[in-house]
């Protein structure tokens, strides 16, 4: 009888290992983050825009995409220029593709690619990254705060994953802020795309 109930433990506490994964999800955060990005998604002139800027830059759309991906676009507004890291596996690849866009014209709007560089990355850089999602909870940070303003620069990272984020089971997520502070945990991760273009 021991026997049997010792067996039930172990079996209950493998199957509770396996199918419970403990995100700290806050649940009003993910309720919020659903409706921020279904009202982006429902603004047919915001989309536009974002169509047609990522088309200038030669940057995909990162949420129709079938690889694991991770992308951060500094956008400054004066000028509508960007630098742009975006970091994807490719089976058992890693690379990283960095562009700047901006060179402006007698407007003084942005309108030129002139850096466009991709690099192989190591299995050690892309498994530190990983890591760092999950350490901060990219997938639950909320989409944006009260932090906003007019002129300066926006910090975009946008995640792509196909399989869905075992906690929130999205595929894709987006973590904007304006004129961001070093201590916002997306910094992190930020920094650390930038960190691996500098390598």
């Amino acid at each position: 009888m021991h026997r049997i109930i010792i067996l039930l433990s172990i079996f209950s506490l493998f199957i509770s290992c396996k199918s419970n994964v403990d995100c700290g999800i806050d649940p009003l955060i993910i309720r919020s983050n659903d409706s921020i990005i279904s009202q982006v998604e429902l603004d047919s002139s915001g989309q536009k825009w974002w169509n047609g800027y990522l088309t200038k830059l030669e940057e995909p759309e990162l949420k129709t995409a079938d690889k694991e991906s991770y992308r951060l676009m500094i956008y400054n507004s004066m000028g509508e220029s960007s630098k742009t890291y975006r970091i994807f596996k490719n089976w058992n690849s890693y690379s990283l593709i960095y562009k700047e866009f901006g060179t402006e014209n007698s407007d003084g709007i942005a309108d030129e690619l002139f850096v466009n560089n991709e690099k192989e990355l190591s299995k050690k850089e892309w498994t530190e990254f990983q890591s760092l999602l999950h350490d901060i909870g990219f997938w639950s940070l909320p989409v944006t705060t009260d932090r906003s303003g007019l002129d300066g620069a926006s910090w975009v990272l946008e995640g792509m994953n196909p399989n869905g984020n075992e906690c929130t089971n999205r595929e894709y997520h987006v973590v904007a802020r304006w004129q961001p502070i070093d201590t916002m945990k997306v910094m992190e991760l930020n920094y650390k795309l930038i960190e691996l273009n500098g390598k």
